[in-house]
């Protein structure tokens, strides 16, 4: 391998065997300043410690050094006098951006409101700002996060510039903390958590708060959080088929891990069967954890096809999982109702919960449910009909009626992030009461 020496140039550019075959790009440096390197990946454990390990072969002197900002650690290195620093990042879109985004919203408020780190505005100059002094925030000190949400905090801070909407979704969390300021001005709260995975004592695990607002007199508060434009109206329910059926995280489901496995392979035999050298079934989607080799090969198999053919079978797949929903609300009635109670209205008599909307840009937020109707409702409920929209490939609804009365659930299902047949869930959405 050639020297570090060779990499080394004038412009401080890595090149040859160090990064073969990774993505990169390199922070201008002045000629005293370290110079840093930031890495794209999908396995960013993985590559960060191949790298290393390059580095050391190469004679380079180099470690890993563990920060409260990152989930994995940077590389910090120095040869002949010339500090450096090499990022492994996330790569940006799919579904690992779609976590992100949502945790930058849910997550950061929550720490500026404990740390009383107020915003300076909104300009990205000011984002930017606000960003350096959440990353100065030691993520095991803080009280609105549970142990078991330690290392998703630390992540999250580390991960927020990577997204595409980076800005946009740190505006959602200005406008979140503005909300918290309102609502401690009405009535004093004592703490706020976040709402990840742990949750606060006393409230159910299967809860779908986003956040938790602990008042002083000891009531508690769930806030089920979205984020939009002014005028676009956002879901009251976002998760995935897969989770409809069965959520791994204890929350709202069927809990009819047989019914998701029926689905799942009809999806198989139906779709992803007819693409050639298509993995055999079982571990096309990444198996168990999500990280088989399979569905590498089985994407890049995916990604010869031409568009048209990918589109074509992309709606394939979609018909197959709208109408998989359908025939499972169908099933049950008592069970559809759980689920509604659960998943929708969002029912914990100790913990109620309220949905607030982060209106992007502006910094204010509003309240968006039409709960109330549809919990009046619920109890009178004697029939249950799902089934299909006609004029619209993607949504669906839920009928229920009580006699001559009846109100009627939107749903939607689709690909997100642009995924389509490289998303092996699709979204699940309830959009509102049908209107007319």
């Amino acid at each position: 391998m050639k020297s570090f020496n060779h990499y080394l140039v004038e412009d401080f550019e890595l090149a040859g065997d160090v990064f073969s075959g990774f993505e990169y790009t390199q922070k201008s440096a002045s000629e005293k300043s370290r110079i840093e390197f930031r890495v794209t990946s999908d396995d960013r454990e993985t590559d960060r410690d191949e790298i290393l390990r390059r580095l050391k072969n190469a004679g380079i002197s180099a470690e890993k050094r563990e920060t409260s900002a990152s989930s994995v650690d940077p590389i910090y290195g120095e040869h002949e006098g010339r500090k450096f620093i090499i990022l492994v990042k996330p790569k940006k879109g799919g579904m690992g951006e779609s976590t992100l985004n949502a945790s930058i919203t849910e997550l950061f408020p929550c720490i500026m409101f404990e740390r009383q780190i107020k915003p300076t505005g909104m300009s990205d100059k000011d984002i930017d700002k606000l960003m350096e002094r959440l990353l100065s925030v030691d993520t095991r000190k803080l009280k609105c996060v549970g142990a078991k949400d330690q290392a998703a905090a630390k992540d999250t801070l580390q991960r927020a510039d990577s997204s595409s909407k980076y800005f946009e979704k740190m505006k959602a969390a200005i406008s979140i903390y503005n909300y918290l300021i309102d609502e401690n001005k009405d009535k004093p709260i004592r703490r706020v958590y976040w709402g990840y995975r742990a949750k606060p004592k006393g409230v159910p695990q299967n809860h779908p708060g986003d956040m938790f607002i602990e008042y002083q007199d000891g009531k508690m508060l769930g806030a089920s959080l979205k984020s939009g434009g002014k005028k676009t109206k956002e879901p009251q329910l976002n998760t995935y088929h897969y989770t409809v059926f069965v959520n791994e995280r204890s929350g709202p489901s069927f809990n009819d891990a047989k019914g998701k496995e029926a689905l799942r392979k009809k999806v198989y035999d139906k779709v992803y069967s007819k693409i050639p050298d298509f993995p055999k079934y079982g571990n096309h989607d990444g198996g168990k954890g999500g990280r088989h080799p399979d569905k590498t090969k089985a994407i890049a198999t995916i990604n010869k096809l031409p568009t048209k053919e990918q589109n074509k079978l992309y709606d394939e797949y979609l018909e197959i999982v709208r109408q998989g929903l359908v025939e499972r609300f169908n099933q049950n009635k008592d069970a559809t109702l759980n689920y509604i109670k659960e998943a929708i209205l969002r029912d914990a008599p100790d913990v109620p919960t309220i949905v607030i909307k982060a209106i992007e840009k502006s910094g204010t937020y509003e309240e968006i449910t039409d709960k109330d109707q549809l919990g009046v409702f619920l109890p009178q409920v004697r029939f249950v009909k799902s089934y299909s929209s006609r004029s619209s490939k993607q949504n669906w609804f839920i009928e229920l009626r009580s006699g001559d009365e009846k109100v009627t659930l939107a749903m939607s299902v689709r690909s997100s992030s642009g995924g389509k047949l490289k998303q092996w869930s699709l979204k699940t959405l309830y959009n509102g009461l049908k209107v007319g």
